[in-house]
């Protein structure tokens, strides 16, 4: 996955130092992140299927900061989120199928 950094206002330093953090190092800075940013994480693993580990660790994080007293409504962040990408197809069409729909149009 490449990040393009140019959209937001990070510097040299912290996208070398984002490219070099391992996946425990980030495990490990999971409390210091926003509420936000934790669920930004979850749902590109809902949506994308990746990055399981880490967002079971955002999970559990949210959840920690549930029972602590936080009211911050993960669940309908993360549905509101989920709802307002567009819908993934990976099926790939019977190519005999579309080219009898684009043939037949054609053929009189």
């Amino acid at each position: 996955m490449k990040i393009n950094f140019d959209e937001y206002d990070v510097s040299d330093e912290e996208v070398a130092e984002y490219n070099s953090i391992s996946p425990e190092e980030l495990k490990k800075r999971v409390p210091t992140f926003t509420s936000e940013k934790l669920c930004s994480i979850v749902v590109c693993n809902r949506y994308f299927g990746n990055f399981k580990d880490m967002a079971v660790s955002c999970m559990e994080e949210l959840a920690k900061r549930r029972i602590a007293g936080d009211n911050f409504d993960f669940e309908s962040y993360i549905d509101q989120s989920l709802a307002g990408l567009p819908k993934l197809d990976f099926s790939i069409p019977d190519l005999a199928e579309v080219l009898k729909t684009f043939t037949a149009g054609r053929v009189k």
